[in-house]
């Protein structure tokens, strides 16, 4: 199967374009159209991981962090990261990340963790929003069919529904500078609503097949806004329980041996929860404000910890590792039915142990 279809498939489910401005997503190694055969699934692009891809015959490698975040001045074996991005390339195997738009998808990954770790329902804390655009395209009755062909090829989706559109009879009416008699063509206008970028997306396809040289389109900005997923969930639990009996709940269901708290008082009553996975700090007056209980997150600084402790907001420090490992579940139940190509996951142990 082409990579090309395989990132299709996936962004799909968590869009690149939901990801923090900061983050770096989507293809980072390789060809788009190169054909993928096996797939390892690894938290990180570590030495070892790639060793590994090597190792199996590897034809893609998905991570959760990103190999590369800032631009490159240079490629070489001078530098750890040059290194790895040589062998990548020497080994002709490419490597495609998912991060932030993963956690924030509408059933990423910090949906999933709030999940285990109790919610039933949950919301999002920090919502991400999306600009509607509309495109609406005049086309020859004979052409009709083929740019709703193009529609569903370019995966136009909104609000949970794919290949959308809206289609009207309408007449055209011209007449060529220096004639006398007007023309008249029935036409069909489409009409499609998404984002931005799908809709010029579009336009271009269509210009490919339609008979005329100058397409008559319109594409402006609606009124209408989607939520695209977002960070964080919040959620009540089922029914309270003593902070110290949650601490245990999360341990066991993480599958967690040790963690962080902060709580003046573990005998305390707990039935808000927010949770972010990975480093969550910076939502914390956001969360503060939603009034829940504890906010279990990873990467907790000590001026951070200090802070939250004096506003009386509990925590929960699963660490970063133990808080996102498990991403590969929602990349598997993404792929399960490419039946074509064989999934395999490898992750390194946490770098952190305790004594």
């Amino acid at each position: 199967m082409r990579l090309s279809e395989i990132t299709k498939k996936l962004e799909k489910a968590f869009p690149k374009d939901i990801a923090e401005s900061w983050d770096n997503v989507g293809l980072l190694v390789g060809e788009k159209n190169k054909d993928v055969k096996k797939i390892q699934i690894s938290l990180d692009a570590t030495e070892k991981v790639i060793e590994e891809a090597v190792k199996n015959n590897a034809d893609l490698i998905i991570t959760h962090h990103p190999l590369i975040f800032s631009p490159l001045k240079a490629i070489n074996d001078s530098t750890l990261l040059g290194k790895k991005i040589m062998k990548l390339i020497k080994n002709d195997i490419a490597l495609y990340s998912m991060h932030t738009n993963l956690d924030s998808a509408e059933n990423g990954l910090n949906k999933y963790v709030a999940e285990i770790i109790g919610a039933r329902e949950s919301k999002i804390i920090a919502e991400n929003y999306r600009d509607v655009y509309k495109l609406a395209v005049y086309v020859p009755k004979e052409n009709h069919k083929e740019v709703l062909k193009k529609v569903q090829e370019t995966g136009v989706s909104l609000e949970g529904y794919d290949d959308v559109s809206y289609s009207t009879e309408c007449i055209e009416r011209y007449r060529i500078s220096g004639e006398d008699n007007a023309h008249t063509v029935d036409n069909i206008k489409v009409e499609v609503i998404g984002e931005k970028g799908r809709m010029f997306q579009l336009l271009n396809e269509i210009r490919k097949i339609h008979p005329y040289d100058q397409v008559p389109y319109e594409i402006f900005s609606v009124e209408n806004r989607y939520l695209k997923g977002g960070i964080g969930r919040v959620f009540s639990l089922e029914k309270p329980v003593l902070f110290k009996e949650y601490v245990n709940l999360v341990k066991e269901k993480l599958s967690i041996e040790n963690l962080r708290i902060v709580a003046e008082n573990e005998e305390k009553s707990v039935k808000k929860v927010a949770v972010v996975n990975g480093s969550g700090m910076s939502f914390f007056k956001k969360i503060k404000k939603l009034g829940v209980d504890v906010f279990v997150t990873g990467d907790i600084k000590y001026h951070e910890a200090l802070d939250a402790a004096e506003e009386g907001l509990d925590l929960i420090d699963l660490g970063h590792y133990e808080s996102e490992h498990f991403f590969n579940r929602l990349v598997v139940r993404e792929l399960i039915e490419l039946t074509d190509v064989e999934t395999y996951i490898m992750n390194e142990k946490p770098i952190f142990k305790y004594r």
